[in-house]
């Protein structure tokens, strides 16, 4: 029996109002504003602009260079909500959907935010970077969702590699792959449109897609995964430069917690043979409450996602519990 299928960790009340406000995480309040902002602009089309010739309907809130050097610095995070086509908008979505909620299930609302943003952020930059030092480039806003949706899958990808999926090639052709493999496909494709863009300038004109902005967004999410601990060591200075100190903290009991979150915990034992029955509370305290502490000695309290901390919480009543039982 899993954790969270033991009557004593179920909640008992009903969801008030209250409850259900406070069940909206930082998934639901980005992808609503993504939602939103499209919705004014290509149904209402209002936050845009009719070019003089074309007639066709362009959004602001992009960001480039040259709107960065006017001082428009919030563009650097509109950019993020604003989109260039209904097919833009849908495929980021989409992806938004898929591994969005896996982060936020996963990290919590804090870690899914910042990776979002920050994602963000670093892909715009390094697009600009390109686009102004390589191909002169200053004016042509950036807009969309790429660089934060692709910096969710990688990390995403760096907690659960062995995750099967079914992708469709060309929405059409399903294919079971390990999310590893997807996003790491995902990634060199985009290296390898991006660079042959730049180089060999064999891409046609049409094809404006920022590539570089989602090389940037990946390589934040895969960072900021690794930072936390998951996939291997953590990118610290003590685990990179120190490694003899670092090797003698406790490994194992870290290696634990990344490679299951603590909602697939399983809390119930089977004994050996040669092993006497444990008793409960010990057995919840090795399986749950150990993995939990571990990690958070080693990153702090912050690093434990809300799930996580809500786990901890309970899991040390139902030893309270299991310990005045036993001595009454």
């Amino acid at each position: 029996m899993a954790l969270y299928d033991r009557d004593y960790m179920r909640e008992g009340s009903p969801r008030s109002v209250t409850g259900m406000v406070r069940e909206i995480t930082a998934f639901h309040v980005l992808f609503g504003i993504n939602v939103m902002v499209f919705v004014m602009q290509f149904l209402f089309e209002t936050g845009g602009i009719r070019h003089p010739l074309t007639g066709e309907f362009i959004p602001l809130g992009g960001v480039s260079v040259d709107e960065l050097t006017r001082g428009n610095v919030w563009t650097l995070f509109t950019y993020m909500f604003v989109h260039g086509s209904v097919v833009h908008f849908v495929l980021n979505m989409m992806l938004l959907w898929f591994a969005g909620r896996g982060v936020q299930e996963l990290f919590g609302s804090r870690h899914f935010a910042l990776i979002y943003l920050f994602s963000g952020i670093v892909g715009a930059s390094a697009e600009m970077a390109v686009n102004g030092f390589v191909l002169g480039d200053t004016s042509t806003p950036l807009v969309g969702a790429s660089a934060s949706v692709f910096g969710l899958l990688m990390a995403l990808a760096v907690v659960l590699p062995d995750e099967k999926i079914t992708a469709f090639i060309y929405f059409i052709i399903p294919v079971k792959l390990r999310l590893w493999t997807l996003a790491k496909g995902l990634f060199i494709i985009q290296l390898v449109f991006g660079l042959a863009g730049v180089l060999f300038h064999i891409l046609p004109e049409g094809m404006k897609i920022a590539y570089f902005a989602h090389l940037g967004g990946a390589a934040l999410g895969w960072f900021y995964a690794r930072s936390l601990g998951y996939g291997g060591r953590p990118l610290t200075y003590a685990s990179q430069w120190q490694p003899a100190q670092f090797q003698q903290q406790r490994k194992p009991a870290m290696a634990r917690t990344r490679v299951r979150p603590s909602t697939d915990l399983d809390i119930d034992t089977v004994p050996l043979a040669s092993q006497r029955p444990q008793d409960p509370a010990a057995a919840l305290i090795e399986e749950v409450v150990n993995p939990l502490l571990d990690k958070m000695n080693l990153h702090g309290k912050n690093s434990l996602t809300e799930e996580e901390q809500r786990t901890l919480e309970r899991a040390s009543r139902e030893v309270e519990r299991h310990r005045q039982a036993k001595g009454g």
